[in-house]
């Protein structure tokens, strides 16, 4: 789930980013069992204090299942594709993965500045 070899992350507008990340973060349909990244994260839930701090840090489930001792936002939206979602992870050029960072990038920002 690691970034590949040269990686660049695809930019784009950012309310149209956030937009789509939030419909696919709430998208059932992406897994093959039925979750959604919502499922796990309703209304910023299971977040762990970790998630306070800015990516790259350590996050416990990457370094379980996947041996990363340090992992970006959308290596963990791969990680989450792949494990709790069953799903194939997505391409990571794609406008998809670019949204669902982007989405969690804010999501990650109302945890830090929640009191």
């Amino acid at each position: 789930m690691r970034r590949p070899e040269g990686y660049t992350p695809l930019q784009g507008d950012v309310a149209e980013l956030r937009t789509l990340g939030e419909k696919l973060f709430n998208d059932n349909s992406l897994s093959s069992n039925g979750l959604s990244c919502a499922t796990g994260h309703i209304n910023g839930m299971v977040y762990l204090d970790t998630f306070k701090t800015q990516c790259p840090h350590f996050v416990a489930m990457g370094k379980r299942d996947f041996g990363m001792d340090m992992v970006h936002l959308d290596e963990m939206a791969q990680i989450c594709m792949v494990a709790p979602m069953a799903a194939e992870p997505l391409e990571w050029d794609s406008k998809e993965l670019a949204a669902l960072t982007e989405y969690t990038r804010q999501e990650q920002q109302k945890y830090i500045d929640k009191p």
